[in-house]
């Protein structure tokens, strides 16, 4: 009787220990979530170039 209680009370404590790593991993999860989305609006819109040759023409000296 006493072995079956002492493998019930390890399994309950997997169990909590597994809850609280998966919400550990969600909470990461949303804070890099927020942080890319705060690095995105940040981030300057890419310039169009004046002219649609940029990079068409490349000087290789060997």
């Amino acid at each position: 009787m006493e072995i079956s209680g002492s493998v019930s009370a390890s399994y309950g404590q997997e169990v909590m220990v597994a809850s609280l790593a998966k919400k550990q991993q969600e909470q990461q999860g949303q804070a890099a979530l927020a942080l890319l989305e705060s690095a995105a609006q940040s981030a300057p819109a890419p310039q169009p170039s004046s002219s649609g040759t940029l990079g068409s023409h490349i000087n290789i000296k060997v």
